[in-house]
């Protein structure tokens, strides 16, 4: 992460996180709103707890037994690298 000291890389970050969020909030919504509730309406309530016990099957598989939580510790030290750790900063005042 040492090019980060450099200003111009810092601005680059900046730019690609901006943009990625951009695209990442209206599909995320989409999600929400659209396809989880059509999935639930599709599947049957056991499918459903199936397709939750493959996704962490291949989760485990990907990432080993903890990978979620090994995976939480690697982004939030990322984060404080990055300075966006703490949420507060970004929260509206009331």
């Amino acid at each position: 992460m040492n090019s980060l000291a450099d200003a111009n890389e810092g601005q680059k970050l900046i730019k690609l996180l901006g943009d990625f969020n951009g695209m990442c909030r209206p599909h995320e919504s989409r999600e929400d709103t659209v396809l989880f509730p059509a999935i639930r309406k599709i599947v049957s309530k056991n499918e459903y707890f199936a397709l939750g016990e493959d996704f962490e099957h291949k989760e485990h598989k990907l990432f080993g037994q903890d990978g979620f939580d090994t995976m939480v510790e690697r982004v939030a030290a990322i984060e404080k690298q990055l300075g966006i750790y703490d949420l507060s900063q970004f929260t509206p005042k009331p």
